[in-house]
């Protein structure tokens, strides 16, 4: 029974110990087996395998038959992720429900007595993940300034999935006035641009830069060297996002219509 490092990483990220991976395994490889056969196959000594198998089933890896002998067998790798994905998405919520719960309102209080005016948000995912807040947020205007919409472009500096999810939040806004200005807009994506959107292209667009109703703004600057991070600065003061938005406005004048 062998299996890359990379698989028994991933396992173990998912929450299975060093025996309840090698039952696993087995079972994936052998089929349909009983305790004794698993325990045979896996190596997992015979007085620790029921205790395994028991944790297998209750994190949704195997599926048992009972019966004398009872047997079985390991749920399908697919079925398995999802059934994780599904439960560390609920966990996910639940534990984002009671630490904004408690701790916002705190912040918020804090926030108050000593305000503070400009941020340094260091790393992609926390950039993007200011991003989609600040697109939560949005009531009344969003001026957006991204050098593509063409994730296939983007995907060697940036993660996919995320920007996939920020242009997916973009698509939705509800905002009356959303003016976008970029370098390169695929055909498919074009043709989903709602009609109130305003958007034009130049020849370059550098950096990122999101402002959302005329208050807060995000800055996202790339690192100068290889394999050096992504910095992003965020405002709520309304002098920096005035000075933002009067420099994409000299820019958004001089670019061209997508139509």
């Amino acid at each position: 029974m062998i299996i890359s490092e990379a698989t028994l990483k991933a396992l173990k990220g998912f929450g299975l110990t060093e025996y309840e991976v090698q039952a696993y395994v087995a079972l994936v490889d052998g089929g349909i087996q009983s305790a004794s056969e698993i325990s045979a196959s896996s190596k997992v000594p015979y007085s620790r395998i029921y205790d395994v198998l028991g944790r297998l089933e209750e994190k949704g890896f195997i599926q048992v038959q009972r019966g004398r002998p009872t047997k079985y067998a390991a749920k399908a790798p697919s079925e398995v992720v999802k059934i994780i994905r599904l439960n560390m998405e609920e966990q996910i919520q639940q534990y984002s429900r009671v630490v904004i719960d408690e701790l916002q309102p705190r912040f918020e209080r804090e926030a108050q007595a000593s305000p503070r005016d400009v941020w340094l948000i260091h790393g992609r995912a926390g950039i993007l993940a200011k991003a989609l807040e600040m697109l939560d947020e949005a009531r009344d205007e969003v001026i957006l300034s991204i050098p593509s919409l063409d994730m296939s472009h983007l995907s060697k500096e940036f993660d996919v999935g995320s920007l996939a999810e920020l242009l997916e939040r973009i698509l939705e806004l509800k905002v009356p006035k959303v003016h976008i200005l970029t370098s390169e807009i695929p055909e498919p994506i074009k043709n989903i641009i709602p009609r109130g959107f305003e958007v034009r292209t130049r020849d370059r667009v550098f950096g990122a830069g999101l402002v959302v109703d005329r208050k807060h703004t995000l800055i996202m600057l790339a690192g100068t060297t290889e394999g050096s991070d992504f910095l992003g600065i965020f405002s709520s003061h309304s002098v920096f996002a005035e000075m933002a938005s009067s420099y994409f406005w000299s820019l958004f004048k001089e670019s061209t219509p997508i139509r």
